[in-house]
Protein backbone atom coordinates (compact mmCIF):
# COMPACT_ATOMS: atom_id res chain seq x y z
CA UNK A 1 0.00 0.00 0.00
CA UNK A 2 3.15 2.62 1.07
CA UNK A 3 4.37 2.04 -2.48
CA UNK A 4 1.28 2.31 -4.51
CA UNK A 5 0.35 5.77 -2.47
CA UNK A 6 3.75 7.35 -3.08
CA UNK A 7 3.71 6.06 -6.64
CA UNK A 8 0.28 7.68 -7.24
CA UNK A 9 -1.04 4.14 -8.72
CA UNK A 10 -0.04 0.59 -7.79
CA UNK A 11 4.06 -0.43 -9.06
CA UNK A 12 3.23 -1.72 -12.06
CA UNK A 13 6.07 -4.45 -11.93
CA UNK A 14 5.96 -7.02 -9.49
CA UNK A 15 7.87 -6.90 -6.45
CA UNK A 16 9.75 -9.95 -7.45
CA UNK A 17 11.66 -8.78 -10.88
CA UNK A 18 14.26 -6.31 -11.15
CA UNK A 19 12.24 -2.88 -12.60
CA UNK A 20 9.70 -3.96 -9.31
CA UNK A 21 13.16 -3.87 -6.88
CA UNK A 22 14.14 -0.56 -8.51
CA UNK A 23 10.98 1.52 -8.37
CA UNK A 24 10.39 0.58 -5.04
CA UNK A 25 14.29 1.42 -3.98
CA UNK A 26 13.61 4.75 -5.83
CA UNK A 27 10.23 5.58 -4.22
CA UNK A 28 12.07 4.93 -0.79
CA UNK A 29 15.21 7.10 -1.46
CA UNK A 30 12.66 9.79 -2.21
CA UNK A 31 11.57 9.54 1.26
CA UNK A 32 14.96 9.73 2.13
CA UNK A 33 15.11 5.91 2.54
CA UNK A 34 18.45 4.39 1.47
CA UNK A 35 18.42 0.71 0.98
CA UNK A 36 21.82 -0.14 0.50
CA UNK A 37 23.07 -3.13 -2.08
CA UNK A 38 24.70 -4.91 0.55
CA UNK A 39 23.71 -6.32 3.52
CA UNK A 40 26.65 -7.77 4.99
CA UNK A 41 25.59 -11.48 6.36
CA UNK A 42 22.13 -10.69 6.35
CA UNK A 43 21.97 -10.35 2.48
CA UNK A 44 22.65 -14.06 2.10
CA UNK A 45 19.28 -14.92 3.91
CA UNK A 46 16.77 -11.86 3.33
CA UNK A 47 14.57 -11.69 0.13
CA UNK A 48 15.09 -8.42 -1.45
CA UNK A 49 11.15 -8.01 -1.58
CA UNK A 50 11.34 -8.31 2.55
CA UNK A 51 13.66 -5.70 2.90
CA UNK A 52 11.67 -3.34 0.84
CA UNK A 53 8.94 -4.43 2.35
CA UNK A 54 10.36 -3.50 5.72
CA UNK A 55 11.87 -0.45 4.65
CA UNK A 56 8.76 0.75 4.27
CA UNK A 57 7.01 -0.27 7.46
CA UNK A 58 9.67 1.86 8.65
CA UNK A 59 8.77 4.55 6.70
CA UNK A 60 4.90 4.44 7.55
CA UNK A 61 5.65 3.83 11.17
CA UNK A 62 7.95 6.77 11.22
CA UNK A 63 5.13 8.62 9.86
CA UNK A 64 2.88 7.40 12.55
CA UNK A 65 5.10 8.44 15.29
CA UNK A 66 5.27 11.57 14.19
CA UNK A 67 1.53 12.25 13.71
CA UNK A 68 1.35 12.28 10.19
CA UNK A 69 -0.96 9.09 8.98
CA UNK A 70 -4.34 8.44 8.35
CA UNK A 71 -6.43 5.47 8.18
CA UNK A 72 -7.82 3.40 5.35
CA UNK A 73 -10.85 3.39 6.48
CA UNK A 74 -11.60 6.50 8.73
CA UNK A 75 -12.19 5.44 11.29
CA UNK A 76 -10.76 2.18 11.99
CA UNK A 77 -14.12 -0.87 11.74
CA UNK A 78 -14.37 -2.82 14.78
CA UNK A 79 -12.82 -6.64 14.50
CA UNK A 80 -15.12 -9.39 15.43
CA UNK A 81 -12.61 -10.02 17.76
CA UNK A 82 -12.21 -6.84 19.71
CA UNK A 83 -10.39 -3.68 19.17
CA UNK A 84 -10.11 -1.93 15.54
CA UNK A 85 -8.38 -2.76 12.20
CA UNK A 86 -6.97 -0.03 9.68
CA UNK A 87 -4.42 0.10 7.00
CA UNK A 88 -2.12 2.99 7.83
CA UNK A 89 -0.76 5.50 5.28
CA UNK A 90 1.06 8.77 4.92
CA UNK A 91 -1.10 11.55 4.66
CA UNK A 92 -0.54 14.34 2.08
CA UNK A 93 0.86 12.27 -0.30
Amino acid sequence: MAFAQRNGSPVPWSKKTWAGHERRRRLLAEQGITVRSELGQAGAYAAVDDVLDAAAAAWVASAHARGTTRSLPDPPEPMSRGGRGAIWVVAGL
